[in-house]
């Protein structure tokens, strides 16, 4: 079966990425549509009406009320409100999710994700890990990145662009297969997302998305022009399609060619008012009346309009742009910023053949309207043909070792004066479904008589616990170190000595790295658990709250931790090479993750949750002090760290003002952030939507009941201004 995941689809939703899908459908035969499915990643999409433009495709909705906490392995997930800092996270495992309940009923030979957002995270994670997907090629195409948008349009940056960014390029890296429309655009994103040419070019296949027309055949020849030709901007009026590049490009031409009697056409919408606004003062009053804004145009009289024009588009970057193709097979004489990848010397754009390029500035597009006004362009578009990414052969798989194959794995678990739980966590260790493991146990001089009593008893329990004492206390970096130093396996599991692992986590991670040679990290989605709420693990879905990480957090990581919590199952070769810096006295965990990332490391995520935090009110985190002295830690985690741009090297902590060391939000910490996500996922639930519709109903047809439920108003109200002032706090 051939799957497309999508949060766009043309005719329920606009957008490129849903106009691109559309036509892939719209020309695959009767055969193929039987075995095409769509998972769509969104909460409004009419099954009838999707069953009556798509009659033979099969649909599922991965939506917010079809996401489950729990699959059917107890394995649990965390909520929408965890997925505190893109909701593009969230989305690739709703999307993950639609894809499991379709893979249990048909065989999933080909499932192809939209780059947009990293879509594809969670599925192609679920894939490194060996849980699904192991005979399905997952591909990601280009139509364009919302980083790479990011990079030339303007607009601001915060936390969620940054995520993107991350959940964007880790889709890319880790997929089967990269869908690219042009060469010139496959270029443009490897250079973006700074990959190899090794790693890049052995997945890319080029594949253009057909174009069909909505209205009339296609055009032979473009029409003839003449000085009463039209020019037209059919793009969305917003700053990455450069509009403002029209204006003045096309105010020159009119000045440079007196004779031209045509008209100066704005045949788009723009989505911000005030920005269409500015766009039309930037007109000159001796020219107002030749430019027409027309937004509101029907299908059919926006098509009459851009066929029998010169139509301009100025955007810098494109992965396609149907619309110039559709303008071009319409009869259009289009002109192309050339600067645009998508209209480069490989596209099958060919300057004064089938179409007029300028060199992207207003003085070059004035020069090439003359040029299309005056003749020359004597060729439509064609679109080029290449076989389609879902009928190519799957690459080969890497081979997993033999069955049997189980090299140890050595879990260091750090201890200073927590044996209240360290039997609790060498317990959960034990429990675990991987046979091969010894654990190694390091006490930092513990100071306290119970947990001196507890490493005592401990040694000589078990064959594969080992104890080894410090001499001294050197803090938990070096204690770390200590640990590496003493592990037998070839595999290490690192676990602090008062939380705890699933049984599964250890045999799961294990063979994916067994598997996946290149790969260095697996990374457990984390629960946060109370120790009146550690007998529940296991037996819930739900817990006091969740980190969700990405793994190589490239972008997010350098302002909060995003790669993994001090957790992770890893090569020792890796751990041994990085080593933690015993300077830090803490984020020395993060600092690690940051350096192995760098170092071109690689990670694979879990989607669900393994590992099992314990918060405890005098644990190291949690303290004020450590909150007071954020600022102090965080300079020293981007110590000996540099930033290079170009020729330029800089060290890392000048992304420090601003940010974590200012008061901002990347300071705040992450149960401030989830405390935000639970109040506005509260503010828009269904249950506030009907607690205000029956308040409305009681004041006017039972207002006797009314002081009842003003009553349970104030108390709601307390609570929020709780969970608000813990925000301010």
């Amino acid at each position: 079966m051939r799957v497309f995941v999508t949060t766009e689809l043309f005719p329920f939703t606009h957008g490129g990425i849903g106009r691109s899908i559309a036509n892939m459908l719209s020309v695959s035969s009767e055969e193929e549509l039987a075995r095409t499915a769509v998972v769509w990643v969104g909460d409004e999409l009419d099954a009838a009406r999707f069953s009556m433009v798509y009659p033979k495709v099969r649909l599922v909705v991965a939506s917010r009320e079809a996401y489950r906490l729990a699959d059917e392995e107890g394995i649990s997930y965390p909520p929408e409100w965890a997925f505190t800092d893109t909701e593009w996270h969230w989305y690739s495992v709703r999307a993950m999710q639609g894809l499991l309940g379709l893979a249990a009923e048909s065989r999933l030979d080909y499932v192809e994700f939209q780059d947009w957002g990293g879509l594809g995270f969670a599925s192609i994670q679920e894939k490194l890990l060996g849980r699904a997907f192991a005979d399905t090629v997952l591909a990601v195409r280009l139509h364009t990145a919302d980083s790479l948008l990011a990079d030339v349009d303007s607009r601001p940056v915060d936390k969620r662009a940054l995520a993107v960014y991350d959940l964007e390029r880790k889709a890319l890296a880790d997929c089967d297969r990269i869908v690219a429309q042009l060469p010139e655009v496959a270029r443009a994103v490897q250079t973006f997302f700074a990959f190899s040419d090794d790693d890049w070019n052995a997945r890319v296949v080029l594949h253009a998305s057909p174009v069909v027309l909505d209205i009339g055949p296609v055009a032979e020849r473009p029409i003839k022009p003449s000085a009463d030709v039209n020019i037209v901007f059919s793009s969305k009026i917003q700053h990455l399609k450069r509009p403002e590049v029209f204006v003045r490009g096309c105010c020159g031409f009119l000045r440079s060619n007196p004779d031209y009697r045509g008209a100066i056409v704005f045949a788009a919408h723009a989505s911000d008012e005030q920005y269409q606004q500015r766009i039309e003062r930037m007109v000159p009053a001796d020219l107002r009346d030749r430019f027409r804004f027309l937004d509101k145009l029907s299908a059919t009289e926006r098509h009459s309009v851009v066929s029998r024009s010169v139509c301009v588009f100025t955007s810098p970057f494109e992965s396609f742009c149907l619309a110039a193709y559709e303008a071009s097979m319409s009869g259009a004489i289009c002109v192309l910023n050339g600067t645009n990848p998508a209209f480069g010397d490989h596209s099958p754009w060919i300057d004064d053949v089938n179409c007029v390029k300028f060199d992207g500035g207003a003085p070059g597009l004035a020069a090439a309207l003359a040029r299309a006004v005056g003749g020359g362009v004597r060729d439509v578009v064609r679109v080029p043909q290449t076989p389609a990414p879902w009928t190519l052969p799957a690459r080969p798989r890497v081979d997993a070792p033999a069955a049997g194959s189980m090299p140890l794995v050595s879990v260091v678990v750090p201890h200073f004066n927590l044996g209240h739980y360290l039997v609790r966590t060498i317990d959960s260790v034990l429990a675990s479904t991987y046979p091969n493991v010894e654990i190694v146990v390091v006490d930092d001089c513990s100071t306290d008589r119970f947990s001196q009593l507890a490493i005592e008893r401990l040694e000589g329990v078990h064959e594969r616990l080992r104890i080894v004492r410090n001499e001294m206390n050197l803090g938990l970096a070096a204690t770390r170190n200590v640990a590496l130093s003493h592990v037998r396996g070839e595999y290490v599991l690192t676990l602090d000595a008062d939380d705890l692992i699933s049984p599964g986590f250890v045999e799961m991670a294990v063979g994916a790295l067994n598997a996946r040679p290149g790969y260095d990290f697996v990374i457990p989605q984390t629960g946060f658990f109370f120790d009146t709420e550690e007998g529940q693990i296991g037996r819930q879905v739900a817990f006091a709250d969740y980190a969700v990480f990405y793994g190589e957090a490239a972008a997010v990581g350098m302002y909060e931790n995003r790669f993994s919590t001090a957790t992770c199952l890893a090569r020792t070769r890796v751990l041994r090479e990085l080593g933690y810096r015993e300077e830090l006295e803490a984020y020395e965990d993060w600092d690690m993750y940051m350096r192995a990332t760098a170092a071109g490391k690689r990670f694979i995520v879990t989607n669900g949750i393994h590992f099992f935090y314990r918060r405890r009110q005098e644990s190291m985190f949690h303290t004020p002090e450590r909150a007071a002295r954020h600022r102090s830690l965080y300079h020293d985690l981007l110590r000996k760290k540099e930033l290079r741009t170009g020729v330029l090297r800089m060290p890392l902590y000048v992304v420090e003002s601003g940010t974590a060391g200012s008061g901002g939000r990347a300071s705040t910490p992450e149960e401030l952030a989830s405390a935000q996500a639970r109040l506005e996922q509260l503010e828009r639930s269904r249950a506030v939507f009907i607690a205000l519709r029956l308040t409305d109903w009681s004041r006017r047809t039972v207002p006797w009941a009314f002081p009842l439920l003003r009553k349970g108003a104030r108390v709601a109200r307390a609570i929020r201004r709780r969970v608000k002032s813990r925000l301010a706090a």
